[in-house]
C-alpha cells in the first residue's frame, strides 16, 4: 500500500480539516473512515438541523457543512478509505508507522486521530413494544424530515436532540408530541424556551413528568402509552416514536493502543501530541485542561495536529506555516514526496 505523511483516522469535521491542513503543508494524507461516508457525528446525528455556532456561516445546515468540508478537505487528492476500523497502530524500527484495519495495513510516517467520540449507537428505548417495532414506526434517527410529513409523532427525550426535532419537526408533523420524564429539560435553555411557547400557546402537546412504557401496533406503529408522574395513564394515537434519550459511545480497539486517557479521552499537550511518538490526535476524542467540545475547536485543534506531524517528519525544520490570503493554495497533488 502506498505510504501517506500523514494518516487521519476518522473522517468527521475534525479529520477533513486536518486533510485540507496537510494540502496546505504539502504533506499527503489519507482518512480511514469507519463509516460508509464522511462527516462523523455531523452526518450520523444531525445531518438536516441547522448548525449556528460555525464562525463564517450564521446559520448552515448539517450535511451542507459537511460538503463544504469535503469539497474544501480532499482538494489535495487525500485518499479516503470507507468502511474500515483502525485495529491498532505498529512502530517499525526505521521509525515509520503502520495503521493496521481489518481489510488492509497502511503504511505512513504520521498518525492522526480525529475519531470524534468513537463509534455512536442510540440508546435503545425499554418500552414495552419498541424492540418489535423498531423500523415500523419506531426509530432512533432523522435521515428525512420529510418521512415524518403528516405523522402523528412522539418524541422522548428533553435533551438538545429532543427539542431540536421539536423544532424542526413542528410544521412538517401533523401533531407533534413530546414526553420527558423531568418537569426540567436538559437541552439549551433558549430551545427549551421555545419548545414551551409552543406547548403553551397548543401548537404541540407536551407531558412532563411522564414516561412512555408501551407501544402499540401489529405491522406498524398505531399508539404510544404513557404514564405521568400522577399515575395517569393513557395512549394516545400515534404513526411515528422518536426516543432520543441519548447514545452509547465505544472507542473500540483505540483503547488498547497504548494512548494516555482520561475518562475515555486521549491525553494531548499544547501541540496535539499523544503519549506515543509520531501520533498525534485532535477533536471531541481529545482532552486538556480548558478544553471546550465545539466544531470550531476541533478546526484549530486539527492545523496545530497537523503542523505538528509535519515537523515530525521533517526533524530539525520547523514548518512554515501557509497563509492561504498570502499565497493562495499550494499545488494539487495527491502525493506531495513522490
Amino acid at each position: 500500500m502506498e505510504s501517506r505523511d500523514i494518516t487521519i483516522i476518522g473522517g468527521g469535521p475534525t479529520g477533513l480539516a486536518a486533510a485540507f491542513r496537510a494540502g496546505m503543508h504539502e504533506a499527503s494524507a489519507r482518512i480511514i473512515e469507519i463509516a460508509s461516508q464522511l462527516g462523523g457525528q455531523v452526518t450520523a446525528l444531525y445531518p438536516h438541523k441547522s448548525i449556528y455556532d460555525v464562525f463564517g456561516f450564521p446559520e448552515v445546515m448539517g450535511k451542507s457543512l459537511i460538503s463544504n468540508l469535503v469539497q474544501q478537505g480532499l482538494q489535495f487528492g487525500a485518499d479516503v478509505r470507507y468502511g474500515e476500523t483502525v485495529q491498532r497502530i505498529l512502530r517499525h524500527d526505521d521509525g515509520g508507522l503502520e495503521v493496521v484495519t481489518e481489510c488492509a495495513s497502511y503504511p505512513t510516517r504520521s498518525v492522526i486521530i480525529a475519531g470524534g467520540i468513537g463509534t455512536i449507537t442510540p440508546r435503545k428505548h425499554d418500552a414495552e413494544g419498541c424492540d418489535r417495532l423498531e423500523g415500523k414506526g419506531v426509530n432512533y434517527a432523522v435521515s428525512h424530515p420529510e418521512a415524518f410529513r403528516g405523522k402523528r409523532l412522539v418524541i422522548v427525550g428533553g435533551g438538545d436532540s429532543a427539542l431540536d426535532w421539536v423544532m424542526n419537526l413542528v410544521e412538517v408533523a401533523a401533531r407533534v408530541t413530546l414526553v420527558h420524564r423531568s418537569d426540567e429539560f436538559e437541552g439549551h435553555a433558549y430551545t427549551a424556551h421555545q419548545v414551551q411557547q409552543l406547548a403553551d400557546h397548543g401548537r404541540i402537546h407536551l407531558y412532563n413528568p411522564a414516561v412512555v412504557t408501551a407501544v402499540v401496533g401489529n405491522e406498524h406503529l398505531e399508539g404510544v402509552t404513557i404514564r405521568t408522574d400522577r399515575g395517569l395513564v393513557r395512549t394516545i394515537e400515534a404513526d411515528a416514536l422518536l426516543p432520543m434519550i441519548g447514545f452509547h459511545m465505544n472507542l473500540g480497539p483505540m483503547a488498547d493502543w497504548g494512548l494516555q486517557m482520561d475518562q475515555k479521552k486521549i491525553l494531548v499537550n499544547s501541540r496535539m501530541e499523544t503519549n506515543l511518538p509520531g501520533v498525534f490526535a485532535a477533536g471531541d476524542v481529545v482532552t486538556y485542561s480548558g478544553k471546550i467540545k465545539l466544531i470550531a475547536t476541533g478546526f484549530a485543534e486539527a492545523a496545530i495536529a497537523v503542523k505538528s506531524a509535519v515537523e515530525h517528519m521533517r526533524p530539525g525544520q520547523k514548518a512554515r506555516l501557509q497563509y492561504s490570503s498570502v499565497g493562495g493554495l499550494p499545488k494539487r497533488r495527491s502525493q506531495a514526496f513522490a
